[in-house]
């Protein structure tokens, strides 16, 4: 049954500051060292960022990990396989794109207005780099050096107005305000936890393309928050075919079986509750879902794996697609621009993947997406639930685990509160497992 409950909101956008993800990029996944979870590059954010952001392409990297195909990470990220043979085809006299090896960087370059994909690059190896790019003639493939090289840095502060704000102010781009929510969202509740005088610290990977006059972030490699006196820490990690997750110290999963946020950490403008007065009808109704403001054309990812049972037009909920999950879950995300061209009913969809762009279809005031999720058929609040957590770090990948940990915790802990961010090195392989 596809929900028909409208949610309307009146609210103004947040600038779009759409910060591009690199080549070290890798998703927490739904099982952290077995099953895929997708990413996406697009962030909310303001001021300089946000002027940059609405002319320039919008850049996606994913790390490809052990039994990746380009045919899924091409779909994941909302590419027809139609299009996504035109894309094989044409590496085929370069580089034979069928086969992707564990650990390598895959950039896919998409139109910020149209979310067509314009450019694709692929780390062939440590020193060359395959470069698809879409001409007027079609679409032209050359092999070239790798043109950046990455450094790790960091940044601490203490909580003054409120995570977003604060650690902007401390020197870190909005992308790893994102990152932060993913990580620690399960833990912390960040609009409401956090308190003046708390703290962060946060090491991040920051890329320097060739002819840049500016780097940009990648990912989060380890974090720290402290609220009310007790501190949370997660630490990244990747194993040998590229699958990765954050853990406490210790190796506890910080990750879950279900994302908190169906768009990356944005306002929340409406939560789950029994009685809201809707403000396009003027009455008093339940609101049985949460609403996220977020600029229009946002990509919109599956909170966990699961099958598409609706993708379509629902009502006053607009454009519309309907997962179910394991456990009896199912997750409903309403008023989008557009679908993503790979999503169908009876498709399966892995946690983190693209199926939608946030927009105002159906009884909508403006750019937002309503999320709802249902157990046994009956809605439940997403924002109160708790998803099962993910399995601890394997024994066999202790030894390099606590490697990383150690490296991590020092470099957090070295950190100044006085804000800043200091590189901490040229190069990732202390806090990586090589």
């Amino acid at each position: 049954m596809v929900p028909t409950l409208a949610c309307v909101v009146v609210l103004v956008p947040p600038a779009a500051a759409t910060v591009a993800r690199h080549r070290r990029v890798a998703a927490r996944h739904a099982h952290p060292l077995a099953q895929r979870k997708a990413t996406h590059g697009t962030a909310a954010g303001g001021g300089r960022d946000a002027a940059r952001g609405a002319s320039e392409p919008a850049l996606v990297h994913v790390h490809v990990r052990k039994g990746d195909t380009l045919w899924a990470l091409l779909a994941a990220h909302g590419i027809a396989p139609a299009e996504a043979r035109s894309w094989l085809a044409a590496a085929a006299p370069v580089y034979d794109l069928h086969s992707l090896h564990p650990r390598r960087g895959l950039t896919l370059r998409f139109d910020r207005a149209t979310r067509a994909l314009d450019a694709l690059r692929y780390e062939i190896d440590d020193r060359s780099l395959l470069v698809l790019e879409r001409t007027p003639e079609g679409i032209h493939a050359t092999r070239t050096g790798l043109p950046y090289f990455t450094e790790v840095k960091g940044t601490a502060g203490r909580i003054e107005h409120g995570l977003r704000e604060d650690v902007i102010h401390a020197g870190a781009p909005p992308r790893v305000v994102a990152q932060l929510a993913d990580i620690f969202g399960w833990e912390l509740d960040l609009d409401h936890d956090l308190r003046p005088g708390d703290e962060f610290r946060v090491l991040y990977e920051s890329t320097w393309q060739a002819g840049e006059t500016r780097s940009e972030p990648g990912t989060v490699l380890g974090a720290e928050i402290v609220a009310a006196n007790r501190a949370v820490t997660g630490i990244f990690f990747e194993d040998a075919d590229g699958r990765s997750g954050y853990y406490r110290p210790g190796g506890e999963a910080l990750g879950r079986d279900v994302l908190r946020y169906p768009v990356e950490f944005t306002e929340i403008t409406s939560e789950f509750t029994s009685r809201r007065r809707h403000p396009i009808l003027h009455l008093f109704r339940p609101h049985l879902g949460v609403d996220f403001a977020a600029p229009l054309g946002t990509p919109v990812r599956a909170v966990a794996a699961g099958m598409i049972t609706f993708a379509g037009w629902a009502r006053q909920l607009g454009r519309c697609v309907r997962i179910d999950h394991v456990g009896a879950l199912s997750s409903a995300y309403g008023h989008l621009s557009r679908i993503a061209a790979a999503v169908m009913p009876g498709t399966t969809v892995a946690q983190g993947q693209v199926i939608g762009y946030v927009g105002a279809s159906g009884l909508a005031t403006g750019p937002h997406l309503h999320f709802a999720l249902y157990r046994d058929g009956e809605y439940v609040d997403p924002l109160a639930q708790m998803a099962a957590a993910q399995p601890r770090i394997p024994e066999q990948e202790r030894r390099d685990f606590e490697r990383v940990e150690a490296s991590v915790e020092r470099q957090l802990a070295a950190l100044p509160l006085a804000g800043g961010t200091p590189t901490v090195s040229r190069s990732d392989a202390t806090v990586r497992p090589e």
